[in-house]
């Protein structure tokens, strides 16, 4: 012990040391100074250390064999782990005592502590680490591993890698990588592997061979990342570049101007070529709630037709539709619309992609295939076809919404028509001079508030214009023949209703009342000569008068050309015409074109006092408005109710007679 690097004493069974070697007194010249001899450990050491280190020495005394436990002890250059060795040793005169070594085991420790940070850190990594021996049997697997596999240590402790193996590589695949790593070089890769529960999964593999110091091969260890996430966006983006150059195909291949029919047959066959399906189809939801096909296509076959879909079943697909895209079964249904020819076709599933304009569902994309929904899912084929949607919404949404809305308007104003939703009021027309209704312009009025002249426009605009001025001038002729016999009546028609000739005759012959027609102001006449005989086709009981002159088409070629018998001013000429001499220059101007060619003049919306007493100075004749009676249904628009101007009057005051 004298040249041993360890520790090495001797104590008596009182404890005191009587050997201590000088490789233990150079360390622990600390607390082991020259007088250590005969000194207990209390005397010496720290109480702890004492206290223990006393502990194991009275083991040993009472014969319970040889005592080996580590401290950590503070030195010079920091603290070290010691592992001490004592055991009974005959100490000469002082009888049986106590022996001991000390070897410092601080490296050792080190290392052991290195080694379990280790174990950790490969125990908590994000990545799945596999150790298998050079027979390639698995010896360790971290918990990531349970985690992506679903397979327990136990369970594979001992088994095969290839328990992990999809059946979708290749063998000679596995037998490169084997290759590469059996001959010492690390293999880096993709592994499609399967869980414990059947699925699949892909990792990023780098499998190493592990080398003992002699450069042996021992074992192999794989550390490996799941990438389906990162490999699925991948494949997206590709799938992605393809659907945009289709995308980009078809709208390349459109012809300028196409209808939406064309462009949409266009989309269906490029739909096909992405998909694979066995046919497309888009659809859009008519004004009555039913599903039409603008565009069909079946693979390698000439388009067929298709009828318009059944109410129920367009029903569910536009509820469906309203939520986003889908995938369901085909079922069979037969006496359904090409029931038939899916039937034919193998046909197991079908996927849709509303089709919408500006936010707004018109219809859906959908395809029929022979896949299973599972496979037509896991194909990922629904975001393809709602791109193809949006591009058909884009492409023809806007003309299939006009013709939604145009549809709908037509059946709004053949509902108006069917439950009669109006009713004619009556306004009267007064000689201004002598104060005496002498007339009345028949006006209509619609159930549900909405404006007259929008209305008639909406009708015009869907080819039901001549229907619905018919039907309103059929009521106001009827309710009108309770007005008194001396008036006349005032009835608005269109040029179209007019040039329509027998439909106007066959309203009109019904009425024994005076009538005047008034032309209506917003639509152009274009052969002046077929309108003057429509007009003399409708006898000579029938007058003319030109509504809203100054508006619209009320020319005064309009006037000239058509020679009617009276000429109304429109309300804009009246309004606040006291204060605008550039107005009233206008109207006597007017006036004396009246004259000249034998009409009437007939003021519009008289409603101040102001406004009448200068049209009165003006020398104009007849007038309308609100001062001289508001329109009313005809027994409440009779002479007894009506505001009857008091022609001696001064401005400001209106005498009605009752």
């Amino acid at each position: 012990m004298a040249t041993a690097p360890v520790a090495a004493f001797v104590k008596d069974s009182d404890g005191r040391y009587i050997f201590a070697n000088p490789f233990l007194l150079a360390t622990m010249d600390k607390w082991m100074g020259p007088g250590w001899r005969g000194k207990t450990d209390a005397e010496m050491w720290p109480p702890e250390a004492a206290a223990m280190l006393r502990r194991h020495d009275q083991a040993i005394l009472r014969g319970d064999g040889s005592q080996v436990f580590s401290y950590v002890m503070k030195l010079k250059d920091g603290p070290h782990t010691v592992l001490f060795i004592e055991f009974p040793v005959p100490a000469g005169d002082h009888g049986i005592g106590v022996g001991g070594l000390g070897f410092d085991i601080t490296a050792h420790t080190q290392a052991d502590a290195e080694r379990s940070r280790l174990g950790a850190a490969i125990e908590q990594v994000a990545e799945s680490v596999m150790v298998a021996d050079r027979d390639a049997r698995i010896t360790y697997v971290n918990s990531t591993f349970e985690t992506v596999t679903g397979y327990t240590r136990q369970e594979v402790i001992g088994k095969n890698p290839r328990i992990l193996q999809s059946g979708l590589q290749t063998p000679w695949f596995y037998d490169a990588m084997w290759a590469a790593i059996s001959n010492g070089m690390p293999w880096r890769g993709d592994l499609v592997n399967r869980r414990k529960d059947g699925t699949l999964y892909t990792e990023e593999a780098v499998i190493s061979p592990i080398r003992e110091p002699s450069g042996a091969i021992t074992s192999f260890v794989a550390v490996k990342r799941d990438v389906s996430s990162e490999r699925a966006i991948a494949e997206r983006s590709t799938q992605l570049s393809r659907e945009r150059a289709l995308i980009s195909e078809t709208i390349r291949g459109l012809r300028p101007g196409a209808s939406s029919e064309v462009t949409a047959q266009a989309i269906c066959r490029q739909v096909l070529t992405l998909s694979g399906a066995k046919t497309a189809a888009i659809f859009i939801f008519e004004v009555d709630g039913r599903a039409s096909p603008i565009g069909f296509v079946v693979a390698g076959e000439p388009d067929p037709k298709v009828p318009v879909l059944p109410r129920e079943r367009s029903l569910y697909l536009r509820t469906r539709a309203v939520a986003g895209p889908w995938i369901e079964p085909w079922i069979s249904r037969p006496g359904a619309p090409n029931n038939k020819l899916l039937s034919s076709l193998g046909i197991h599933s079908r996927a849709f992609a509303p089709v919408r304009n500006a936010q707004r569902l018109i219809g859906f994309l959908s395809i029929a295939a022979e896949a299973s929904v599972d496979e037509v899912a896991a194909a990922d084929m629904l975001p393809a076809l709602v791109e193809f949607a949006d591009l058909t919404g884009a492409l023809i949404g806007q003309d299939m919404a006009k013709r939604a809305s145009a549809g709908r308007g037509r059946s709004h104003i053949l509902d108006v028509i069917a439950h009669r939703a109006f009713r004619p009021v009556f306004q009267p027309i007064v000689d201004l001079a002598r104060g005496v209704t002498v007339g009345y312009e028949a006006l209509t009025r619609f159930t549900d508030g909405s404006d007259p002249e929008t209305l008639f426009a909406q009708a015009h605009a869907v080819h039901l214009g001549s229907e619905l001025e018919l039907a309103t001038l059929q009521a106001a002729l009827a309710a009108g023949e309770s007005l008194p016999d001396s008036a006349w009546l005032n009835v608005n028609a269109s040029p179209d209703l007019i040039m329509s000739g027998k439909p106007l005759r066959s309203v009109l012959r019904g009425s024994s009342r005076h009538l005047v027609l008034e032309v209506t102001e917003h639509a152009a006449i274009t052969d002046y000569s077929a309108f003057r005989t429509a007009m003399t086709s409708l006898g000579p009981d029938v007058e003319f008068g030109v509504d809203d002159a100054g508006v619209g088409f009320a020319s005064l070629r309009h006037i000239l050309e058509l020679q009617p018998a009276f000429v109304k001013l429109d309300r804009w000429l009246v309004s606040g015409l006291e204060a605008d001499e550039a107005r009233k220059a206008m109207i006597v101007g007017l006036a004396h074109f009246a004259r000249s060619t034998g009409c009437c003049l007939i003021a519009e919306g008289i409603e101040t006092d102001f406004e009448l007493a200068v049209l009165r100075d003006l020398d104009i004749q007849l007038g309308q408005g609100y001062l001289l009676g508001r329109p009313l249904p005809a027994p409440d628009a009779s002479p007894s109710l009506v505001a009857d101007v008091d022609a001696d009057a001064s401005p400001g005051r209106v005498a009605v007679a009752v």
